[in-house]
C-alpha cells in the first residue's frame, strides 16, 4: 500500500512538472487577431534588405504619435515611425534608409502580430494593417550563431503577422556571399603580369575561410577562375538571392591609365544606406594594413567611402543601347540609381533594380522586381597601376583579410 501511495505521488508530481514546464518554456503564442474595432492602415511597401525589414503606407486620416508595435499574449514591442501629414492622409514609413530599420536579428522567438497605435484621450488605438503590394509573405534566416539559426515569417493574409522560432538552415542558404569580380576570360586590370581575376579570387578564397573560422556560413559566386555570367540562372547577381544571403562583398583591385605614385583603397555603397560599415572597413584597414586611402575625389562622400549614381551620360548610353538592340529603355534608372550592378541589383525594389526581363537578347536579372534584397558593398582594395600599392595588395593579403573579417564582425553583432 505504502509502495502505490509513493508511486502516485510521484505520477502526480511528474504530472505537474510536465505542465509546469510546457507553460513556462514554451514560445509566446499570437493570441492577438485584429477585430472589427480597429481602424485600418495601408501599406504599400513591406521590404527586407540584409537584416533589415522596413514597411510603409498611409492612414486616411491625420494621426499623432503613430508607434509600430510587435504585439502578442506576453509583450508589445514598440518602433517608433516617420509620419507626415499630406493631402489628407498620415503618411507612416519605418525609416529613410534601407539598411536601417527594424533589426530582425533582435526579435525574440515567439508569434506576434504586427500593428499599428497611437494613444488619444488616454484611449489606445489600434490599426490593423491591410496590404496593398503585390506581395504577401518574407522569409528571413538569422545570421548563424554556434552552428544554429532562426525562421522568421512575415506573412500578410487577412492581417501581418511574424513568426520566429528555431530551425535547421537549408544546406544551399548562406549568411554571407564573397565575390570575387571578374574571372576566366574576363581578367579585369592587369599590370606587370598580375590579373585582377585571379587576385580577386585569392582574397575571397582567404576571406571565406576567416569568415567561416568565426563561424558565419560563407559562399563564393565562383571558386574557380572562371567566366561568371552577370545575370541569368546560377549567375553573378543571381546567386546573393538563392541564398537568402544578409550580405555580400564584390572583391576588386582597381587601376588606370598610367603610373601613379600612391593609390589606396575605396569602398564603394548603395544609395539611400547609412555608411557604417564602409566607415568601420575604412577604420580596420588602416589599422591591419599599411594600405593608403585613395585620394581620389570623384564620388567620394567620406574618406574612403564613395557612393556613385548615374549621371546624364550614362542615361543616354542606356538609351542609345536600348534602341541599338530594340527593346524599350529601363525606366526605373535615373539619377538616383546605383551605377555599379554588383551591388545595385542584388537589392530587388529596394535599390531600384532596373535591368528587367525586356531585353529577349541578353539574359536579364529575374529577381529585378524581388522585395528582398541583400545588402552589397564594393570593395576595390588597391591600385594595380601604382608599383607601391601593387606591392601591398600582392604582399598584405592576409592583413587585409583580417581586416575585413573584423570589420564584418563588428558591423553584424553591433549594428
Amino acid at each position: 500500500m505504502k509502495k502505490i501511495f509513493i508511486f502516485s505521488i510521484i505520477v502526480i508530481f511528474l504530472v505537474m512538472f510536465y505542465t509546469f514546464s510546457k507553460n513556462s518554456f514554451s514560445l509566446p503564442k499570437n493570441n492577438v487577431i485584429p477585430n472589427d474595432n480597429y481602424e485600418k492602415a495601408y501599406v504599400n511597401s513591406f521590404t527586407i534588405y540584409g537584416r533589415f525589414f522596413n514597411l510603409e503606407g498611409f492612414i486616411s486620416d491625420k494621426v499623432d504619435n503613430l508607434i509600430l508595435v510587435l504585439k502578442n499574449d506576453l509583450s508589445e514591442d514598440e518602433y517608433n515611425l516617420i509620419t507626415n501629414y499630406d493631402n489628407e492622409q498620415t503618411n507612416f514609413k519605418t525609416n529613410d534608409l534601407i539598411n536601417t530599420g527594424i533589426n530582425l536579428e533582435n526579435i525574440l522567438e515567439g508569434e506576434y502580430t504586427i500593428l499599428l497605435k497611437t494613444i488619444k484621450e488616454e484611449d489606445t488605438i489600434y490599426y490593423n494593417l491591410i496590404n496593398q503590394t503585390k506581395y504577401s509573405n518574407l522569409e528571413y534566416y538569422t545570421l548563424t550563431k554556434n552552428n544554429s539559426n532562426n525562421k522568421i515569417d512575415i506573412t500578410f493574409n487577412n492581417y501581418l503577422t511574424l513568426t520566429n522560432k528555431k530551425t535547421k538552415l537549408p544546406s544551399d542558404y548562406y549568411d554571407i556571399i564573397i565575390d570575387p569580380g571578374h574571372g576566366g576570360k574576363d581578367v579585369g586590370a592587369n599590370k606587370n603580369g598580375y590579373y585582377e581575376s585571379k587576385i580577386n579570387l585569392e582574397y575571397a578564397t582567404k576571406l571565406k575561410n576567416s569568415l567561416e573560422s568565426i563561424g558565419y556560413k560563407v559562399k563564393l559566386t565562383r571558386d574557380k577562375d572562371i567566366t561568371l555570367p552577370n545575370y541569368g540562372d546560377n549567375s553573378r547577381v543571381s546567386v546573393p538571392y538563392e541564398t537568402k544571403a544578409k550580405l555580400m562583398l564584390s572583391i576588386h583591385q582597381n587601376s588606370g591609365v598610367g603610373q601613379i605614385n600612391q593609390g589606396g583603397f575605396e569602398v564603394y555603397v548603395v544609395n539611400h544606406t547609412n555608411y557604417d560599415f564602409g566607415n568601420i572597413l575604412v577604420k580596420n584597414i588602416q589599422k591591419y594594413t599599411s594600405s593608403p586611402i585613395s585620394k581620389n575625389v570623384s564620388y567620394k562622400i567620406a574618406p574612403g567611402v564613395y557612393l556613385r549614381t548615374l549621371n546624364q551620360n550614362d542615361l543616354e548610353e542606356i538609351k542609345k543601347d536600348a534602341l541599338k538592340n530594340n527593346y524599350i529603355p529601363y525606366e526605373k534608372a535615373t539619377l538616383d540609381s546605383t551605377y555599379y550592378f554588383m551591388i545595385r541589383e542584388v537589392g530587388g525594389i529596394i535599390t531600384n533594380s532596373y535591368v528587367d526581363l525586356r531585353n529577349l537578347e541578353k539574359p536579364g536579372n529575374i529577381y529585378y522586381d524581388s522585395n528582398h534584397g541583400t545588402e552589397a558593398y564594393l570593395l576595390e582594395l588597391g591600385y594595380m597601376n601604382s608599383t607601391s600599392n601593387l606591392k601591398i595588395i600582392l604582399e598584405e593579403k592576409d592583413k587585409f583579410v583580417e581586416a575585413i573579417t573584423t570589420s564584418v564582425k563588428e558591423y553584424l553583432e553591433n549594428n
